[in-house]
C-alpha cells in the first residue's frame, strides 16, 4: 500500500482514539490538564504513524498498483490467449489478469492521483495564506492603535464593535468600552501569561496541513474553547461567577478580525457559562487512564510499521527446506505446470546446506544443477534465487551483502588452490581482503602454449558507506611474440581452426585490451539496493516494509521482464512473472518444511 495512504489511515485512527479519550476525560479534568492533552493529541497523532516497532505484518500488496507505478510502461500486445482449464492457473494468475485488463486505466489512475495531490496542496496553501493574512492584520491593527497610558502593551482600537482581544503579549481593547475595561484587560493578560496564542496558532497550522482529517477541525475548536475555560478559571479566583458571566454576555460579540487572536467573550459562550456554574475537581484516576490509553495507542499505531525483512530472517531459521514450483500461463507449456524449479535444504541452525536447481527459465531444462555459493549466503536472499530466473549481478548483493567483493576474493582464492595444471597457473592479488578496491587475476602459461581467449583481468571497486557503488573492469589479452617461430607456427595452426566470427571477436577483444571500463553501477535508498546499471540494461527493485515486492529487468529503456513478490507471515509465498507485454508467463509458488 502507498506509504502516504498508510500514514493517512493511521493518522485518522490516532485522531479518532484521541478524541474518544477526550470525550471520557473532559468532565473529570481541569482545563490545564486538557490543554496538555490537546497539544499532545496534535503532536502524537502525526508522529505515532511514523514510528516503527518491529512486529510482524503481512504486506498488503496490489498488483495493479505495483504495475501501474512502474517507471516504464510496456507496449500492449493484442490477441492474448490463456488456457482456462487448469485450476492452479486460475488461482495463480487471478491478480495478473487484473493487470492486463487495467493497462488502459493505469495512466488515468496516476493522473487522478496527481490531480488529488495538487488540489490538496492548493487548499493547504490557501489556509496557510489565511494564517499569514491574519498575522498581517494583527500587525496593522497594532500600528493603527494607540498605546494606553500607564498600561504595558495595551492598545486601544478605535472601533465601536471591537471589545477586546490579545495576541501573545499584545492586548487590544475597544475605544468604546467604558465599563468593565479592567475585566477585559485582566482577562487578556491571563491569555498572554499562559501563552494561549501558541495553542491557537498551532491549531490553525494543524488544520491547514491536515484539513482533510475531520478531527483537525474538531481539535481546533476544542483548543479555542479550552483556552477560554482556562482563563475563566483564573478569573473566578478574583471575580464572582454570576457577575463575570453577565460581563461575558454584555460584552460578547462576533468579531470579524483575525481568527488567530484570543477574542474576549466572542466564542463558546454557552459552554463557558455552564462551566462557570460547575466545580470541576481533577480526577487522578482519569489521568492514569489517559496515560495508559495513549501508551496503548502508541503500540496500536506504531506496530503497523515494521521491519518485515528481519522477521523473515528469524523465521528462515526454523525452515528445513524450501521447494519452488511453477504454474505456466502459456498454452504451449501447460504440461510443465507443477514442475519443481529448485529445492533448498537447511541445517537445524538455519544455515544453508545446498540448493539444487532442477530447471530454469523458460523452465524446459531436464537436468539438475547444484548451485555453488562463494560463502554462506544471506538467509533472506535465498528465496530470490529460487525462481529459476537470474537477478544478474544483483544476486551478489542479496546473497553476500553490499560489501560482496570480500566474499568474491575469498571464493577466487579457494577456487585457485583447487586447480593444479602443469602448464598453467593463476595468480590472484588483492589490496585489501576487507573492502578490496582492486582484485587482479593474472594467467601464466608454459612458453609452448598459446591461449587466445583467456585474458588477465583486473576489477576495481568503489564504495560509499561500505556499500559497492561502482565496479570497473580491465581486461588484458595475451600478446603473441613475433620473434618466437614456434609460437608463430602454433598461431597459424590455431587460427586455421577459428571461424571468421571467432577471429572477429578476438580482434575486438585485443583492440580493447587494457582499457578500464565501468562495468556496473549500484544505487541505493538507505540500505536497500534499488537499481543496478550495466551498459544499456538495468535491474530495478521496489520495496515495502523492507521486503522486495517487485523487480524489473530493463534493456534499452524497455521493461523486458517483471516479477512481483507476495508474502505470507513475512515469508515469500509466490512470485508472478510477466513478459514485456505485461502478459503473465509463470507463477512460482513456495513450499516450506519446518524443523
Amino acid at each position: 500500500m502507498n506509504q502516504l495512504v498508510v500514514f493517512g489511515i493511521e493518522f485518522l485512527l490516532a485522531s479518532s482514539i484521541f478524541y474518544l479519550v477526550y470525550l471520557i476525560i473532559k468532565d473529570h479534568t481541569t482545563p490545564t490538564f486538557k490543554r496538555f492533552y490537546l497539544l499532545s493529541w496534535m503532536v502524537f497523532s502525526v508522529s505515532l504513524p511514523l514510528i516503527n516497532i518491529e512486529l510482524d505484518r503481512l504486506p498488503n500488496l496490489s498488483v495493479t498498483k505495483i504495475m501501474s507505478e512502474s517507471s516504464i510502461q510496456p507496449k500492449p500486445k493484442p490477441d492474448l490467449k490463456f488456457n482456462q482449464n487448469n485450476e492452479s492457473f486460475e488461482e495463480g494468475v487471478k491478480d495478473s489478469k487484473t493487470v492486463i485488463l487495467s493497462n488502459n486505466e493505469s495512466q488515468t489512475e496516476v493522473n487522478w492521483r496527481l490531480v488529488f495531490s495538487i488540489c490538496y496542496l492548493v487548499i493547504s496553501v490557501f489556509y496557510l495564506i489565511r494564517i499569514i493574512i491574519g498575522i498581517v492584520q494583527i500587525i496593522r491593527l497594532r500600528l493603527v492603535s494607540s498605546v494606553l497610558p500607564d498600561e504595558n502593551s495595551v492598545f486601544q482600537v478605535n472601533s465601536s464593535s471591537f471589545k477586546g482581544a490579545s495576541f501573545f503579549n499584545w492586548i487590544f481593547i475597544g475605544g468604546s468600552i467604558e465599563t468593565d475595561r479592567d475585566v477585559i484587560i485582566q482577562h487578556e493578560r491571563v491569555h498572554a501569561k499562559l501563552g494561549h496564542s501558541v495553542d491557537i496558532l498551532l491549531s490553525h497550522i494543524y488544520r491547514a496541513l491536515f484539513w482533510m482529517n475531520p478531527f483537525s477541525w474538531v481539535l481546533k475548536k476544542l483548543i479555542g474553547l479550552n483556552t477560554e475555560l482556562e482563563v475563566d478559571i483564573h478569573m473566578l479566583r478574583e471575580k464572582d461567577a454570576i457577575n463575570y458571566a453577565n460581563t461575558l454576555l454584555s460584552l460578547s460579540s462576533n468579531m470579524k478580525d483575525s481568527a488567530i487572536m484570543n477574542h474576549f467573550g466572542a466564542f463558546h459562550l454557552r459552554s463557558r457559562i455552564l462551566a462557570l456554574t460547575k466545580t470541576v475537581r481533577h480526577n487522578h484516576w482519569v489521568s492514569i487512564l489517559t496515560f495508559f490509553s495513549v501508551v496503548g495507542l502508541f503500540f496500536t499505531i506504531s506496530c503497523e510499521n515494521i521491519n518485515s525483512s528481519e522477521v523473515m530472517i528469524e523465521r528462515m531459521n526454523d525452515v528445513k527446506s524450501i521447494t519452488t514450483r511453477f504454474v505456466s500461463h502459456q498454452t504451449d507449456t501447460q504440461q510443465k505446470t507443477g514442475k519443481i524449479v529448485a529445492i533448498a535444504s537447511f541445517s537445524p541452525d538455519g544455515t544453508l546446506e545446498e540448493l539444487v536447481e532442477q530447471t530454469s527459465y523458460p523452465y524446459d531444462r531436464e537436468f539438475e544443477v547444484k548451485k555453488v555459493f562463494w560463502e554462506a549466503p544471506e538467509k533472506s536472499g535465498i528465496p530470490y534465487v529460487m525462481d529459476g530466473l537470474s537477478l544478474g549481478t544483483a544476486e551478489k548483493s542479496f546473497l553476500y551483502g553490499h560489501d560482496w567483493p570480500s566474499a568474491y576474493y575469498k571464493h577466487l582464492s579457494a577456487k585457485n588452490q583447487s586447480i593444479d595444471l602443469p602448464w598453467w597457473q593463476k595468480t590472484i592479488t588483492v589490496d585489501s581482503e576487507v573492502l578490496p578496491t582492486e582484485i587482479q587475476v593474472k594467467h601464466e602459461y608454459d612458453s609452448n602454449i598459446v591461449d587466445f581467449g583467456t585474458p588477465n583481468v583486473t576489477e576495481y571497486f568503489e564504495y560509499e558507506n561500505e556499500k559497492v557503488v561502482k565496479v570497473f573492469l580491465k581486461t588484458e589479452y595475451l600478446q603473441i611474440d613475433d620473434a618466437n617461430e614456434t609460437i608463430k607456427e602454433l598461431q597459424e595452426l590455431v587460427n586455421k581452426n577459428f571461424t571468421k566470427e571467432q577471429k572477429a571477436i578476438l580482434d575486438e577483444r585485443r583492440a580493447n585490451s587494457g582499457q578500464k571500463k565501468l562495468a556496473s553501477q549500484y544505487i541505493y535508498e538507505g540500505d536497500l539496493l534499488t537499481i543496478i546499471k550495466r551498459g544499456d540494461s538495468e535491474r530495478r527493485f521496489y520495496y515495502e516494509n523492507n521486503l522486495m515486492i517487485k523487480s524489473e529487468y530493463v534493456k534499452s529503456g524497455e521493461v523486458i521482464n517483471t516479477r512481483i513478490h507476495y508474502y505470507k507471515n513475512s515469508l515469500k509465498d509466490r512470485t508472478e512473472i510477466f513478459n514485456r507485454y505485461n502478459e503473465p508467463e509463470y507463477t512460482i509458488t513456495y513450499e516450506y518444511e519446518y524443523w
